[in-house]
């Protein structure tokens, strides 16, 4: 994905990973050096491992009043409403994202313990964590860190993957269908009960069920706007709308405000002020 002001590179994970891994990327952000440059990050359902390459940082603010250089690196916990983001050079990461229910099998680390935050990846995930990110940020090419990273990755998996995982069953099937399954249905293939679901997705990840199906599903929405924008260059949502089982124009765009933070109209037009998941469904 390319805008003028920021590059995105993607690469699959391992076939073994896939259900615990969306994808490894390559941000370059800032590429035009402005001084004062922010962008607003949708949130995507996921939990981003950003390792910096280069030693210029991005600024992120904690406790809604505290802005920071963000940490070499840095983990971003799972959030429901829109984060910004600001640089003021140029700033190249490789990122790592991973499903709630992934980093949980991958590391033993339950998110709801860094929800809506950021923190420094080593003093959540461990201290095999700092030298594989070391080792990261010392090879020269994108395909030498993603083969580092998927043998990082198996073998910490291989520690800590839970036998039985039902939370981790009721994620992929959310996933698998974009977050539109029926709730009733969604649980009658979870072999708990919707009870005890809701109890442990809930102390697990911080959110509901309920929470991570309109993530998913408003994340697959970005994606789908961002899509028919660049190939129609239109901004008729109508048809758009009912393509994605909104009831009318109007409820597409309420829904889509309460998820952006602004109308998709508005979304279009500043495309370059957003970063959105551009990870595989």
């Amino acid at each position: 994905m390319s805008m003028m002001n920021t590059v995105f590179s993607e690469f699959r994970p391992s076939q073994a990973l896939l259900p615990y891994v969306q994808t490894y990327w390559l941000g370059n952000f800032n590429m035009q050096g402005e001084k004062d440059y922010s962008q607003s990050v949708l949130p995507n359902g996921c939990i981003e491992l950003i390792i910096h390459i280069t030693d210029d940082h991005c600024s992120l603010c904690k406790n809604e009043d505290h802005w920071s250089a963000s940490p070499t690196f840095t983990l971003v916990g799972l959030y429901d409403k829109p984060y910004e983001v600001q640089f003021s050079r140029h700033v190249k990461v490789f990122g790592i994202r991973f499903y709630p229910d992934g980093i949980r099998n991958i590391f033993g680390v339950p998110p709801a313990e860094f929800l809506a935050t950021y923190e420094d990846g080593t003093d959540v995930l461990g201290r095999n964590l700092r030298e594989f990110c070391s080792k990261i940020r010392e090879l020269d090419h994108p395909e030498q860190q993603v083969h580092l990273a998927n043998e990082f990755i198996s073998s910490q998996l291989a520690s800590h993957m839970k036998t039985y995982d039902y939370t981790h069953l009721a994620m992929e099937l959310i996933r698998k269908m974009q977050g539109m399954a029926d709730y009733q249905e969604l649980t009658g293939q979870v072999p708990i009960s919707v009870r005890q679901l809701q109890r442990e997705f809930k102390a697990l990840y911080g959110i509901t069920v309920k929470d991570y199906m309109r993530l998913s599903r408003m994340n697959a929405i970005a994606r789908r706007t961002v899509q028919h924008y660049m190939l129609s260059k239109q901004q008729n949502f109508t048809q758009l709308s009912y393509d994605l089982n909104f009831t009318d124009q109007s409820h597409f765009i309420r829904e889509f405000k309460n998820y952006a933070g602004v109308a998709p109209k508005k979304f279009v037009k500043s495309r370059d002020r957003f970063i959105v998941n551009p990870g595989r469904v």
